[in-house]
């Protein structure tokens, strides 16, 4: 145990970065999961149901961000899965089985506790979610409005090579 102290910092790094994937993928759910009666009636809501009409309104750029800021934290998190599994491996208290083990529990952890409970608990209560996000998630897609147009750019040009006859 005492040789796994060093790496609680890491462990730590990882839990924050599995909470914020969450909820990125919660609020991915929640949002695009919404009835249109919900949608229309989250124009006239409370001021949290008001930011999430005004990010539905232009839905690219919400899952833009959205997809954007998820891809950015599951890189970070698997940096750090590596470091860590790298330091276990190389480590002859800790040993290489122990690395190789963590690589793969780090694998399922984030499958399970950033993808697939937040989108599934996030789609049993879309409404509610919605409001809990709407101001955190509404920062972070201003955050990128300076380089959405570049990330608009690159899916256009994407979706023009691969699927050339793809329409709206």
């Amino acid at each position: 145990m005492n040789n796994l102290l060093p790496l609680l910092p890491w462990f730590i790094g990882m839990f924050v970065l599995v909470c914020c994937s969450g909820f990125f993928s919660a609020s991915e759910a929640a949002l695009f999961f919404l009835r249109p009666i919900d949608r229309r009636s989250l124009q006239s809501g409370t001021p949290a149901e008001k930011i999430a009409a005004r990010l539905l309104s232009d839905p690219d750029r919400l899952l833009s961000a959205v997809l954007f800021w998820n891809l950015v934290i599951n890189i970070a998190y698997f940096t750090i899965s590596s470091i860590i599994s790298l330091r276990m491996e190389s480590d002859p208290r800790l040993g290489q089985s122990l690395g190789i083990g963590f690589a793969i529990f780090s694998l399922f952890a984030i499958i399970f506790f950033s993808e697939m409970l937040p989108k599934s608990l996030a789609v049993i209560k879309p409404r509610s979610i919605t409001r809990f996000v709407s101001l955190p998630l509404s920062i972070a897609v201003r955050l990128l409005d300076p380089v959405m147009p570049v990330l608009q750019g690159v899916n256009l040009v994407s979706r023009r090579i691969l699927l050339p006859s793809f329409h709206k």
